[in-house]
């Protein structure tokens, strides 16, 4: 087919983001894609995050898939954050190589392999290593824990069980993320992103979740006790594999901001009230945490909380078995330090 040419939405919302990587898959049948940047275009963590994972997707797909971006220049930001290297071009700031300030974390991809840092690493469990990578980024965001000591509680919980996720569930290898601070609204969004094999294949290693779409299937994700793999190898139970994990997430987000997930067709978007469905196109799951830090509250008083009404609603699901939340799955990372 012959070139296309796309603009950027020049506000890029979360349903025209999702809208718009849905779109790319027709686009893609196309010799050449060209996109085009207006100067001023606003790229929040996610939105740069999914995009440009979308864009690197179809190109590893479609190899005869020429893509052009008109207007890079504008775009200094983008440049700096990653955005065109993880698209898969030559320009700008590699995946991670900008060293990230109070303010943000740039596109940054992090291997499974890559939490053995030490020989000794090999006897640990892998979510404690993820937890000493995790605290790292949240450290980054949170300078003053003094001042920001709940908004750190709140990332570093959070981001270890989405990391957890991923590499206990999605099949990947790797997942990428970024994040941003803005300090006068005292609001923070962080984005994670993955190939793996997608929230209903994940589930679906469980007789007990086989859903016929993506929509059910994240609807289900989110519930407490729900899991695709109940009996991974552990050295203790303590981080033994209960599905309270992204419920546990999805409920701090919504506590503080909102909360956004999508995989394949599929995406949904809570807050503390409301819920939409939107339809998309997305290889593997899409993360996003907002959250105003001045609404967090008491991390570990809202944690018991949720807990509480996690096993209240745990129990009446078919196929959670009634599993109790891991005790990882409700402490923060100084809670077992102590």
């Amino acid at each position: 087919m012959p070139n296309a040419r796309i603009p950027f939405p020049n506000n890029l919302t979360l349903s025209e983001v999702l809208k718009f990587i849905k779109e790319l898959d027709y686009y893609s049948q196309h010799d050449r894609i060209i996109f085009e940047l207006a100067p001023g275009t606003f790229f929040a963590p996610f939105s740069m995050l999914v995009i440009a994972s979308k864009i690197r997707y179809l190109r590893e797909k479609c190899p005869r898939l020429t893509v052009v971006f008109n207007g890079w220049e504008h775009h200094g930001y983008l440049s700096h954050m990653g955005f065109f290297s993880m698209c898969g071009f030559d320009h700008g700031k590699e995946l991670g190589e900008a060293l990230g300030s109070i303010n943000y974390l740039p596109l940054t991809e992090i291997s499974k392999v890559s939490f053995y840092e030490k020989s000794i690493d090999q006897y640990e469990e892998l979510p404690d290593l993820i937890q000493r990578s995790v605290d790292r980024s949240a450290d980054v965001l949170c300078r003053d824990h003094d001042e920001n000591g709940q908004m750190f509680d709140v990332l570093s919980y959070s981001i270890r069980e989405i990391f957890r996720n991923v590499f206990e569930h999605a099949e990947a290898e790797s997942l990428y993320f970024c994040a941003q601070f803005w300090p006068n609204s005292q609001k923070v969004e962080f984005a994670v992103a993955d190939f793996g094999i997608g929230i209903r294949n994940g589930l679906g290693t469980n007789p007990n979740f086989r859903f016929p779409t993506d929509k059910e299937a994240l609807e289900y994700s989110l519930l407490p006790g729900v899991s695709g793999k109940t009996h991974l190898p552990r050295r203790s139970n303590v981080w033994f594999n209960s599905g309270y994990g992204l419920y546990m997430t999805n409920r701090l987000a919504r506590n503080g901001g909102n909360f956004v997930i999508a995989s394949g067709e599929s995406a949904i978007h809570f807050t503390k009230k409301s819920k939409w469905n939107y339809m998309t196109s997305f290889p593997g799951t899409a993360l996003r945490i907002n959250l105003d830090v001045t609404k967090i509250g008491r991390v570990q008083d809202r944690l018991k909380e949720f807990r509480e009404d996690g096993k209240t609603i745990a129990a009446k699901i078919k196929g959670s078995a009634n599993r109790p939340p891991s005790a990882m799955s409700l402490l923060l990372r100084r809670d077992y330090e102590d």
